[in-house]
C-alpha cells in the first residue's frame, strides 16, 4: 500500500511494518510489567515470607530493566502515524528523519547483534555501509520475522543495485 504522494516527497517504495505485531507485542510487553508491579506489591501487602521478599523485588526490578525499553518501543511504533519502516525515491533512501542519498551507499547487509551495554536485547538492524567508511543502522525493532526479515533485505539490495546502475565508484 503506497502512500499519497505529497509535493515534496514521491516514494517509490518502502518497506512497512505490521502495526498489529507492534501491538501485540507491546501488549504483552504490558502484561509482564503489570506483573512486576504485582510483584512489589505483594511485598508492600505483607503477604510474603522472608525470602520472597528477597527474591520478589529482584525479580520485578529485573522484569522492568528487560521489558520497560521493549513496551515503549512497540508503544511507539504502533502509534506512529505511518506504518513505514523505510523508503525510497530516485535519490535517496528515507529512514527516518534520514535522507540518505543513493550514490554515497556502498552496501547493505543485516546486522544482528546479541545484546546491547545494558544488556538488553539488540533487535535486528540493517546496515548500511556508505563510501565515505561511516555505517548507518536502521533498526528493525523486532517487527518482522527471519523471512520477512531477509525479504525485506532483499528488496533494499536490489533496489541499491538498480540506483548505483553500471557507474559503481
Amino acid at each position: 500500500m503506497m502512500l499519497p504522494k505529497t509535493s515534496e516527497e514521491h516514494h517509490q517504495g518502502e518497506i512497512r511494518y505490521r502495526r498489529i505485531t507492534a501491538i501485540w507485542k507491546g501488549s504483552l510487553c504490558f502484561l509482564f510489567l503489570v506483573l512486576c508491579v504485582l510483584l512489589l506489591w505483594v511485598i508492600v501487602a505483607g503477604q510474603t515470607e522472608s525470602v520472597e521478599k528477597i527474591y520478589y523485588p529482584m525479580a520485578a526490578i529485573l522484569g522492568m530493566w528487560m521489558v520497560g525499553p521493549f513496551f515503549f518501543m512497540f508503544w511507539t511504533r504502533s502509534i506512529q502515524r505511518v506504518a513505514i519502516l523505510v523508503s525510497w525515491n530516485e535519490q535517496s533512501l528515507h529512514a527516518g528523519q534520514r535522507h540518505i542519498p543513493w550514490n554515497q551507499i556502498r552496501k547493505i547487509e543485516l546486522a544482528t547483534p546479541t545484546r546491547n551495554k545494558w544488556q538488553l536485547s539488540a533487535s535486528p538492524m540493517y546496515a548500511l555501509y556508505l563510501k565515505d567508511g561511516t555505517r548507518v543502522h536502521i533498526h528493525t525493532d523486532h517487527l518482522f520475522g527471519k523471512k520477512e526479515l531477509q525479504s525485506s533485505l532483499s528488496t533494499l539490495q536490489k533496489t541499491l543495485r538498480e540506483h548505483q546502475g553500471p557507474d559503481l565508484d
